[in-house]
C-alpha cells in the first residue's frame, strides 16, 4: 500500500468518495505497492519581484529512487482541440497538457533555487480523465502511455507503475532531499474544498429528514413554528416550504429582519415569490399607495418606523397584497407588533411558517407572541464540525447536539494587545489560510462591533487583499453597495443566516456588563464556519481566558 502524504484529509470524505480526487487518491493508496509515496494536492507557489504564481499540481508520485511522475486529473467532459485536452469552466478554458507542464517547469525552478543543480529532478508526467474517453490520443499532446481516460481508469495504477518503476535506495539522501521539498517547500495541504464539499453534501442529507417531517406535516390552517438552534436547517426548511407553495400556485411572502440576509434568499430562491426584510415590505406597500419616505428623518426622528407602522395600518390593502403562505425567518429579531401587521396581508386560513433561534436574539427583544401555533423544536447543529462545535460548547454556555461527523480543521485564537494590531495579525492568517487552500471567496472577517466602529472598516486592504464591504448607500433599485474587493468583511449581525468556509472574528473584547448579549453575539459569528474558525481576541480582557486556552493556536 502506498505512502499518503498528507495524512488528514476527512476521513468521512475519503470514505464517501464525495469529491473524485479523493476517489483517485484511494485508488493508488490501494493500488500502488510500498515502494511508492504519494502527495496529494501540492500547491507551489514561485515569488517574483512585484507578484507571485500560484498553482497545484493534483498529485505527485515519488519512488523509492527520487523520481517523479506528476498527475493531472481533469474530470466531468473535455474537448480534444488541436492544442489538446481542454476543459471548459465558463467562458474560460484549461489545458490540461500545458497546466502539467506549467507545473513541472515551476517546480523545477523551485527546486533549483533550494538546492542549486547538485540534485537533478527526473520527472515523467501523466493526464487522468477517469470521466472521458479520449479518441484521438496522438492529438491530445501526449503518448497514448501518458493518457488515462475513462475506458483505462481501473488501471491507473498499474499505468504509473509501467511508467514510474519502483526505484532502488541506492541514494537515500537524494531521496529524502526530494521527499522533504515536496513536503516543506512546495507546501503540500490538505483538499480544503473536499471538507467544503463534504460539508455542503453532508448538511443537505442530514437536514434532509428535518426537511420532509416539517414540510409534510398536514394542518389546518397551516401554523408551525419552528425553533431551532444554528446549523439546524431552518433556512433549507424555509426554502423548500417556499418552493412547494409556489409550486402550488399560492402567493407566498419571505421576510426577514436582516437585509444581507433577504438579499442571499433573493438570490437562491429566485422569482415565484415576494422576499424582503420587515422594514423593506412596509417601505415597498407604502410606496405602491403613492407615498414617499423621507429615511434622512431617521436619523432625528425616534418614531420613524412606528409612524410607518401607522401608515402602513391605515392603507386599505388591495388584493395583490394578499397573501396565500407566510414565511418568517430569523423570527427571534420580531416584534409582536409586526406580527399582528403582517397578518393583515394575509387571506384567510393562509399558511404560516415561523422560524426562530433565540439564542441569536442579537437585539434583546421579548419573545414575540404566538397563539395557536404548533412548536418543533430542532436542537442538532449539523453546520459546524467536531472541532468547531466542542470549541463552542467548551467556551459558551449554550446546549446544542453536534449533528455533523466531519472533523473540521479546528479553531485558533490570537491574542492583540492594542487594536491597531489586529489588521496585521488577521493580513498573515488570510496568508496562511490561502495557503493551506483556501480561496479568498471562502473568508469572511466578521467583526464583534458595528461595521463602521472596528478598526477595519478604515482599511481598504487587509494582508495585500482587498476587503468588500458595504459602503453604507444603495443603488436605483434598493440594492447594497458594496466596495470592489475580494474578501469580505462585516459584522457578525448583518451576516446572521450565512455562513462560510473559513470566518475569522476581529474584535473579540467582552464588555462584562453585557456579557450575555456578547456571548449571544459570539454564538452567532462562531457557528458562521463550516470548516476553519480564527478569532482575534484582546488578551487582556480576562473572558477572553477560556477561549485563548481551548484553540488549538495553529
Amino acid at each position: 500500500m502506498a505512502h499518503i502524504i498528507p495524512t488528514d484529509i476527512s476521513r468521512l470524505a475519503l470514505a464517501g468518495g464525495h469529491a473524485p480526487e479523493l476517489e483517485t487518491l484511494r485508488l493508488l493508496q490501494s493500488g500502488l505497492p510500498n515502494d511508492y509515496t504519494v502527495f496529494h494536492g501540492v500547491h507551489w507557489s514561485r515569488g517574483y519581484e512585484r507578484w507571485s504564481h500560484f498553482g497545484e499540481i493534483d498529485f505527485v508520485v515519488l519512488n523509492c529512487s527520487g523520481d517523479l511522475l506528476f498527475i493531472e486529473q481533469k474530470n466531468g467532459l473535455l474537448e480534444e482541440s488541436g492544442n489538446g485536452l481542454v476543459k471548459r469552466y465558463g467562458n474560460k478554458e484549461k489545458n490540461a497538457i500545458d497546466q502539467i507542464h506549467r507545473s513541472l517547469g515551476k517546480v523545477r525552478e523551485a527546486f533549483q533555487q533550494r538546492h542549486g543543480n547538485k540534485i537533478r529532478l527526473e520527472v515523467d508526467c501523466l493526464v487522468y480523465c477517469p470521466d472521458y474517453r479520449v479518441v484521438q490520443l496522438n492529438a491530445a499532446g501526449l503518448d497514448a502511455r501518458r493518457i488515462v481516460d475513462a475506458a483505462a481508469r481501473d488501471g491507473i495504477a498499474a499505468r504509473i507503475e509501467a511508467l514510474l518503476g519502483p526505484g532502488t535506495r541506492q541514494n537515500d539522501e537524494q531521496f529524502q532531499i526530494i521527499h522533504d521539498f515536496f513536503c516543506q517547500t512546495c507546501k503540500v495541504v490538505p483538499d480544503i474544498h473536499a471538507h467544503v464539499s463534504a460539508q455542503r453534501q453532508g448538511f443537505v442529507r442530514q437536514t434532509g429528514s428535518l426537511t420532509a417531517i416539517l414540510t409534510n406535516l398536514e394542518m389546518y390552517p397551516f401554523r408551525l413554528r419552528v425553533t431551532g438552534t444554528a446549523g439546524s436547517g431552518k433556512s433549507l426548511v424555509a426554502r423548500e416550504f417556499f418552493a412547494r407553495s409556489v409550486d402550488a400556485g399560492q402567493r407566498v411572502l419571505l421576510t426577514c429582519y436582516n437585509r444581507p440576509l433577504a438579499e442571499r434568499l433573493k438570490r437562491s430562491l429566485g422569482d415565484g415569490g415576494y422576499i424582503n426584510t420587515w422594514h423593506g415590505f412596509c417601505h415597498a406597500f407604502l410606496e405602491s399607495r403613492g407615498h414617499t419616505l423621507d429615511f434622512r428623518r431617521m436619523k432625528t426622528d425616534p418614531r420613524f418606523w412606528q409612524r410607518v407602522q401607522e401608515q402602513v395600518t391605515a392603507e386599505p390593502i388591495p388584493d395583490e397584497w394578499l397573501f396565500d403562505t407566510l414565511i418568517v425567518d430569523e423570527g427571534q429579531d420580531f416584534e409582536t407588533e409586526w406580527f399582528e401587521i403582517l397578518q393583515l396581508f394575509l387571506r384567510d386560513d393562509a399558511a404560516i411558517l415561523w422560524l426562530e433561534d433565540p439564542v441569536q436574539n442579537l437585539q434583546g427583544k421579548p419573545e414575540p407572541e404566538l397563539d395557536g401555533f404548533v412548536r418543533y423544536h430542532a436542537r442538532t447543529n449539523y453546520r459546524s464540525p467536531e472541532s468547531i462545535a466542542r470549541f463552542i460548547r467548551n467556551t459558551l454556555p449554550f446546549e446544542f447536539e453536534s449533528g455533523n461527523g466531519l472533523p473540521g480543521l479546528g479553531v485558533a485564537v490570537h491574542g492583540y494587545r492594542n487594536p491597531q494590531e489586529q489588521p496585521r495579525i488577521v493580513g498573515k492568517r488570510i496568508q496562511a489560510l490561502v495557503r493551506q487552500g483556501f480561496g479568498h471567496d471562502d473568508i469572511v472577517i466578521l467583526t464583534c462591533r458595528g461595521v463602521n466602529s472596528s478598526i477595519f472598516s478604515g482599511q481598504e486592504q487587509v494582508g495585500g487583499v482587498k476587503l468588500r464591504q458595504f459602503t453604507g448607500e444603495y443603488d436605483p433599485a434598493g440594492n447594497q453597495q458594496f466596495t470592489d474587493g475580494r474578501l469580505t468583511f462585516d459584522s457578525i449581525r448583518r451576516f446572521k443566516g450565512q455562513e462560510a468556509p473559513a470566518v475569522i472574528l476581529v474584535d473579540v473584547d467582552p464588555d462584562p456588563r453585557r456579557l450575555q448579549q456578547i456571548q449571544r453575539l459570539l454564538f452567532c459569528g462562531m457557528t458562521r464556519a463550516t470548516v476553519r474558525l480564527e478569532m482575534v481576541a484582546r488578551e487582556e480582557n480576562p473572558e477572553n481566558r477560556g477561549f485563548l486556552q481551548q484553540a488549538d493556536h495553529s
